[in-house]
């Protein structure tokens, strides 16, 4: 029989063997002992972004039809390489990454819209600066820039399916991940445990990514130690090797001009020095690949992976009589690449599911949020959204899980980890109005612990410094483990100026009102999204003049009663909506028989919805605020003016019974990355505040604006002209939420 043939026979016997008897890594993985020719190693250096270069490479492997049959790697070559010693060819390897959101999982935010409602409330507040930890065994800052939550569950996502190892040797192709003991300095090869934690230990950049705890080692990227393991692969066996070098140029001397640039070229020689090292090892037999990447794509310009892939094809292809003659034949080779196909994960029939919680919640809490049922098979889809809703209950450092085999038994591991900076925080951040008139500023700075008890019961608080001093405390209740019911107590103290102005926008009179009291509510949550609250609230103080007629007698402030009310809240963003809609509806009752001066009733209603089209932004609001009986004291007048409140006129400038208004906003996406992404944009708005009812539309105001935006560090930044109609107008500038500032007392 012809030697092709009879090749051809084996594989196709091979085929059938194994579809009849089911993947199982101990009969169908590769066998090193018995190659009949010398065993090939590849070897995928740390690059970043240009790491993409290897799946080129690899894709003219392929074609070649050059057999591996060990690899490892540094950082995105440990990325690469372990999704191809799952299985992966180069056509999967190129799909999977090209079709990766990197701005994504670089950012471990939950979305807003999927946050728990006690977290979205936290946007009500200002608080837009880093929150330190305080207190016992916390550090002050996180140990990087983000804990890798969306990384990590990534790479599971990846392999869980195609790889339910503990030694990487019984992978379809055995494989070795490389990292550094940051403690140490020291360089760690990983080959057993949990694949996908050791890719994202390998890729551990310093600073940017959290540490990786694992087997009393503290892990970051291993390019610092070891950027281009050819020892690594070495000693797993190889007789030859395909070396693929990718890692960034030195930066010319007249531009290293700032540190940042130089910290990087220190990171940079010392990458090249352990790479010299490991290239000097390297015999006539083996292949060293080069990419001429050069400034085509950087270490961060993930979004260049399909340049960065022709680069690497194009640098073998340049290779091809060298690496010839590492080729297998075609039957050979696809028999190879059969075997390693073959060689597939074990049943993904979940049998157990372990919980490994190291956080401030109570087991229950965390079980309660995990779907998945014994017996059923592995569901990654809905495991996904049960960890992220786990990680959204806040202050987490990482929440992950992992598919593993025990006993002949297939399982899920999920593990919880509590913030490193500790539960207790201080929180701060500002709100600004201010105009060529006048400007109001308010630093906040507060207090949040939260680990009262294991439900994760939160004290938040909060002091106000500025224009409107105050001070307010307040608990978070959750009254099980579903957190669907809670209480919150409050207690406050505040400090603000009602200001009374002329036609011309020129100040009358200011009063200064002093309140202090407390309030507690009973509320009842819905999913993420919604939540319906009622509660008492008690209120003491007194009003008096500061500008105005000295005559004016000191009047006290003597207010209670109950109030209810209706919350839904799917914004992407409460600063710069892009989707999404809230509304919120809240009566209150003022009642003597609960300690007021005066009987009245308010209603208040606000509601919005955004949308977004490309780079272009439509963003709708309705309010809506009456006192049905027409006679509220003068501390609970409603009041308009300001930015996206009636934007021609001064910042709280209406004042009365009664108010309403609709705007319509348009915001062009100017800068699409970056930290500090930039909006153009416009509104258009109709509406009056009016002590009788009958007024508020039929003397209704035209408003409207122009501005750029900015979601800065400080908070969201506004700066614009706005115009009202009979001739008003103004510049302003405000930082801080735009849906309604902050209110220590309601």
């Amino acid at each position: 029989m012809n030697p092709n043939l009879r090749m051809l026979s084996m594989l196709m016997l091979a085929t059938v063997l194994t579809t009849l008897s089911g993947p199982s890594a101990a009969t169908t993985c590769l066998d090193h002992e018995n190659l009949e020719r010398p065993s090939i190693g590849l070897v995928l250096g740390g690059g970043g972004a240009r790491g993409a270069a290897h799946i080129g490479v690899i894709r003219k492997l392929e074609e070649l039809n050059i057999p591996i049959d060990y690899v490892a790697g540094t950082s995105m070559g440990a990325l690469v390489g372990a999704l191809y010693a799952t299985g992966m060819n180069a056509d999967e390897l190129e799909q999977t990454i090209g079709s990766l959101d990197w701005d994504d999982l670089f950012n471990d935010d939950t979305r807003r819209a999927d946050r728990p409602f006690r977290r979205k409330r936290d946007d009500d507040l200002s608080l837009f600066g880093p929150k330190l930890g305080v207190g016992k065994d916390s550090s002050l800052l996180p140990r990087g820039a983000i804990s890798g939550q969306k990384i990590s569950f990534l790479f599971e996502s990846l392999v869980a399916d195609r790889a339910q190892v503990n030694d990487f040797d019984d992978l379809p192709i055995p494989f070795r991940a490389v990292a550094s003991d940051i403690a140490t300095g020291e360089a760690v090869v990983l080959g057993k445990g949990n694949l996908a934690l050791a890719m994202r230990s390998s890729m551990s950049v310093p600073g940017v990514f959290n540490p990786v705890e694992l087997d009393g080692h503290l892990l970051v990227d291993g390019g610092i130690t070891d950027n281009l393991p050819v020892d690594v692969v070495r000693a797993m066996g190889a007789d030859r090797l395909i070396v693929v070098d990718v890692g960034s140029p030195l930066t010319p001397r007249d531009k290293l001009n700032n540190f940042v640039s130089v910290f990087g070229q220190m990171s940079a020689l010392l990458i090249r020095n352990n790479v010299r090292a490991q290239l000097a090892t390297l015999g006539e037999d083996d292949v060293l690949v080069r990419p001429d990447i050069g400034d085509t794509v950087s270490a961060a310009d993930f979004d260049k992976s399909a340049q960065a892939i022709k680069i690497g094809y194009a640098a073998a292809h340049d290779l091809e009589t060298a690496l010839s003659d590492l080729s297998a034949t075609g039957p050979a080779f696809q028999a190879h690449r059969a075997t390693i196909e073959a060689c597939g994960a074990s049943s993904n029939i979940v049998q157990f599911v372990r919980l490994e919680n190291r956080s401030r919640f109570r087991d229950s809490l965390i079980r309660e949020r995990l779907r998945q049922e014994i017996g059923k098979p592995l569901d990654t889809a809905m495991l996904e959204e049960d960890v992220s809703r786990i990680y959204a209950l806040g202050f987490l450092e990482l929440v992950r899980y992992e598919v593993v085999t025990e006993n002949e038994q297939t399982g899920v591991v999920v593990h919880v980890s509590q913030d490193s900076r500790g539960a207790g925080f201080i929180e701060w951040g500002l709100d600004f109005a201010g105009d060529s008139r006048d400007n109001d500023f308010n630093l906040r700075l507060g207090y949040l612990k939260t680990d009262l008890d294991d439900l994760g019961s939160e004290l938040r608080v909060l002091t106000q410094l500025g224009d409107d001093p105050g001070v307010s405390a307040e608990i978070y209740k959750p009254l099980n483990t579903k957190r669907r019911w809670l209480v919150r107590p409050k207690l406050f103290a505040s400090r603000t100026d009602l200001e009374i102005f002329n036609e011309n926008g020129d100040i009358l009179e200011t009063f200064q009102i002093d309140q202090a009291g407390g309030s507690v509510l009973l509320a009842r949550e819905f999913g993420r999204h919604a939540s319906v609250f009622a509660g008492l609230e008690r209120v003491f103080g007194e009003i008096d003049i500061e500008i105005g007629d000295p005559n004016f007698a000191k009047s006290s402030i003597d207010d209670g009663g109950y109030f209810a009310g209706f919350q839904w809240d799917r914004l992407d963003d409460l600063y710069f909506p892009s989707s999404g809609s809230f509304v919120e509806a809240r009566y209150s009752s003022a009642q003597e028989s609960l300690g007021s001066d005066f009987e009245y009733k308010q209603l208040n209603i606000d509601a919005g919805l955004a949308h977004t089209f490309g780079r272009h932004t439509i963003f709708g609001i309705a309010r809506y605020a009456t006192t049905l009986d027409d006679d509220a004291p003068i501390h609970a007048l409603f009041r308009a003016g300001g930015f996206l409140r009636l934007s021609g006129l001064n910042d709280d400038e209406l004042v009365g019974q009664h108010f309403s208004m609709a705007a319509f906003s348009y915001r062009f996406r100017l800068s699409s990355s970056g930290l500090l992404p930039a909006y153009a944009g416009t509104t258009l708005e109709y509406g009056n505040v009016a002590n009788d009812r009958d007024d508020l539309f039929a003397d209704g105001i035209f408003n409207g604006s122009v501005y750029l935006g900015y979601n800065s560090p400080i908070g969201p930044f506004y700066m614009g002209y706005g115009w009202a109609e009979g001739g008003r107008d103004r510049v302003f500038v405000r930082i801080g939420n735009i849906l309604g500032r902050g209110d220590l007392s309601r």
